[in-house]
């Protein structure tokens, strides 16, 4: 279904909605990480507490974990030499925690580790090299690295994070409603003001107009989409900037896009982009194994063919 990209609002499909609906919802949002983030609530919601939440935790974020600042934590950790115990953000620890859980969970299809050799396909500024077996050690709010080269590189699985931080403000302020999205990975509260669950659509892969490929029903849900082109960046790229560890290089494009449901937006994000670098055949199978719900969209003859895994077809609306 065809849909224009001013209606495609916050992943949501503004366009699925009844127009009295729509003209009740307040919607919110702003820059975030190089892309963006977006709220849409019930008319009559404070706005100005929900944006100034927004931007005070994005802005504290991107200090703690920009590869992009120099005066940011991270990369501070990352020129940090082995052996060193160093103190650590809260959404350090999380980040870190949980791409050592994910990197197990895909048998190293995700792995945080590999921040060097996306910069040198042209996509990161992680400079170095990735050593063999190197490791980070986390004691309470502190963390040790295993060798001086080994570095994190969070851009895999910070947008989740950050998701489901904002989400939880936002729930804070009062909002018992709402649609969070933070460059593609959404979360919901409650209802849409119509009183109907939250629809949200995930695009189609590279088409030149804005397209839904399907229409989902997260419920309490996170969903996360990764694909190779870069955010902003229009049609097919040439090398995705989605490295597959295993094999050291830029995913294969057979396998164009990966959606996953998850109980947390953090946990989503990086398996969407574990999944999407492991390929069609490696990525399904262990998807179908570890219970992982996702939407896999292959590159056909005649457009994208699907693979639904593990009940993410209970929740496709259209």
């Amino acid at each position: 279904m065809r849909i224009g990209r001013r209606e495609f609002l916050a992943g949501a499909g503004a366009a699925l909605f009844a127009p009295p609906a729509w003209a009740a919802t307040l919607s919110l949002g702003g820059p975030a990480f190089g892309s963006y983030w977006r709220c849409l609530l019930p008319a009559g919601t404070d706005g100005v507490a929900v944006e100034a939440g927004a931007t005070s935790l994005i802005a504290a974020l991107d200090a703690e974990l920009s590869p992009w600042r120099e005066d940011s934590a991270l990369v501070a950790l990352n020129r940090a030499s082995a052996g060193r115990w160093m103190a650590i953000g809260a959404a350090t620890q999380a980040c870190l925690e949980e791409a050592e859980a994910v990197r197990g969970l895909t048998r190293g299809g995700f792995d945080a580790r590999v921040g060097p050799l996306v910069a040198r396909y042209g996509f990161g500024r992680i400079a170095g090299r990735v050593p063999r077996g190197g490791q980070f050690d986390l004691n309470g709010g502190t963390v040790r690295k295993s060798h001086d080269a080994l570095t994190f590189d969070p851009c895999g699985l910070a947008k989740g994070h950050a998701l489901d931080l904002l989400t939880a403000r936002v729930a804070a302020l009062g909002a018992r409603d709402a649609l969070v999205e933070i460059g593609g990975e959404i979360r919901a509260l409650g209802r849409h003001p119509s009183g109907r669950a939250w629809r949200v659509a995930v695009e189609h892969p590279g088409a030149e107009a804005t397209l839904a490929q399907r229409v989902v029903r997260p419920g309490a849900l996170a969903l996360a989409t990764s694909a190779h082109a870069l955010q902003g960046h229009a049609g097919r790229a040439t090398t995705s900037h989605v490295i597959d560890p295993v094999r050291a290089r830029p995913a294969m494009q057979t396998l164009m896009q990966v959606s996953v449901l998850a109980r947390t937006g953090l946990r989503a994000d990086a398996l969407a982009t574990g999944l999407l670098a492991l390929g069609p055949e490696r990525g399904i199978a262990l998807a179908r194994k570890r219970g992982i719900a996702a939407l896999f969209l292959q590159r056909g003859a005649d457009g994208p063919v699907e693979t639904m895994t593990c009940g993410f077809d209970a929740r496709i609306l259209a």
